[in-house]
């Protein structure tokens, strides 16, 4: 039975805001990026007017904009809940017993909620702009198949980043590990633009793919990182820590000897 506490609470409440966080200004930058192509004039006279979706940024501005938010939500969130913000991180960190299965299942409901809010800000603030544009929905950019492995490698990048951290091998000084996952997911995210327009985590592709109605291989966003995330956290506790549990409990996980 789940102990409805206050860190309990806390924890659930951190998970919220921290997807939320992501989730609404990964998708602004977005926005903003696909808006900077029509001049203020042209927006004053001609509102009307429909605009194919260009991307201004820079692959390198996308992956540090995506990237930097999970360092700054693991900076910020980390000490309350462990700072997972994503589906796939908290199924590994079942898996590696470094939280509690109950818990665990709580923290993906809150990412599932707070990055439908975050989505519904951030579309809010430019649904004006892009009301005929399919806005932060992520689209296969290459063969699906290319998308579909690249997506596996840089969702299991994640979780094994995550794995690692946890380990008592990283602990002294943990105030690193923000940058450290930070820095992974900005890799991940540089290798995997070009192909799938690096996702890794489910809830960031659902929520614009269910408002859209564009469906078109959801599959790899949504499945193949929770693949991922089952496969590497089962090697990591089978091959690496020889079907022991983790050393560190995360927030909320099982005590420890």
């Amino acid at each position: 039975m789940v102990k409805c506490d206050k860190n309990l609470a806390a924890r659930l409440v951190a998970e919220m805001l921290g997807s939320m966080l992501v989730q609404c200004i990964g998708c602004c930058y977005t926005g903003l990026a696909v808006t900077s192509t029509r001049s203020t004039l042209d927006q004053l006279f001609n509102p009307e007017r429909v605009y194919a979706p260009q991307f201004q940024s820079t692959i390198l501005g996308y992956a540090f904009t995506w990237g930097g938010l999970i360092i700054a939500g693991t900076m910020a969130f980390r000490i309350v809940s462990g700072a997972h913000l994503n589906p796939i991180i908290s199924v590994a960190s079942m898996i590696i017993r470094n939280i509690k299965v109950v818990d665990g299942l709580l923290y993906i409901l809150m990412q599932l909620g707070g990055s439908c809010l975050g989505y519904c800000i951030a579309f809010a603030m430019y649904g004006n702009l892009l009301s005929k544009i399919q806005f932060c929905v992520t689209e296969v950019s290459s063969e699906w198949w290319m998308a579909l492995v690249v997506e596996f490698y840089i969702s299991g990048a994640w979780v094994l980043a995550f794995c690692s951290s946890v380990h008592e091998s990283n602990q002294p000084p943990n105030e690193s590990v923000s940058l450290k996952i930070g820095f992974v997911v900005i890799c991940a995210t540089l290798v995997g633009t070009q192909y799938s327009q690096s996702c890794m985590n489910p809830f960031r592709s659902l929520w614009p793919a269910l408002f859209h109605g564009f469906y078109e291989h959801i599959y790899i966003y949504v499945g193949i990182p929770f693949g991922a995330s089952v496969a590497l956290a089962f090697a990591w506790r089978y091959l690496f820590l020889m079907n022991a549990d983790e050393t560190v409990s995360g927030p909320g996980g099982p005590d420890k000897d």
